[in-house]
């Protein structure tokens, strides 16, 4: 009997994350800083006025460069803070990456002390996964935060996955009835395509 999707999606998210954590430091900076110089060509990037962005940990894709960059440009950036009642995330505005300190799985957050942006209202939305498909479909850690805190403006076309060129697989297994929402755009450190 072959697995089941989800027995498939667990597999395929602990052998990436296996993988992420093998890439040696100075690869992934390498690798990150030509990811970086994809965001900053990024038409939505370059449009936006106010950014979702997200701290990287566990070997994510580095996102201090594209914060920098930002800022540089006068650009209002956003962070992620876990919301423990709602089960989703709350986006608050950063102005320096000493204003994020450890949260929910300690996962770099915002305060909270200023005023609280509505993704909706993001030019652009970047967000980390550990494995990504063509497609734009989405793996990441199993909690279902992102998942939440997209659905109610999945129509929007301003959700871009960020990630390695490893981390991308053809086609992610998908169990009838789910509540993924797909990625519209992807930037890995070798392309940028419309999911």
């Amino acid at each position: 009997m072959s697995p089941s999707a989800p027995q498939q999606r667990a597999a395929l998210r602990r052998e990436k994350l296996a993988e992420r954590q093998l890439l040696p430091p100075e690869e992934k900076e390498r690798l990150g800083a030509l990811l970086t110089r994809n965001v900053l060509a990024f038409p939505l990037f370059r449009e936006a006025q106010l950014i979702g962005l997200f701290a990287d940990v566990r070997g994510e894709t580095p996102t201090e460069g594209i914060f920098g960059a930002a800022r540089a440009q006068g650009k209002t950036v956003c962070f992620p803070r876990v919301d423990s009642d709602t089960k989703t995330l709350r986006f608050f505005p950063v102005n320096d990456l000493a204003e994020l300190t450890p949260g929910s799985y300690r996962i770099p957050e915002p305060n909270g002390r200023s005023e609280e942006k509505n993704p909706a209202a993001f030019g652009v939305l970047f967000v980390p996964g550990v494995v990504f498909d063509l497609n734009g479909n989405r793996l990441g850690y199993g909690q279902g935060y992102y998942d939440r805190m997209l659905a109610p403006i999945k129509e929007r076309k301003n959700k871009v996955g960020l990630t390695f060129e490893s981390q991308i697989v053809p086609r992610i297994p998908i169990p009838r009835g789910s509540q993924d929402v797909r990625m519209d755009w992807m930037i890995t450190e070798k392309r940028s395509w419309e999911a």
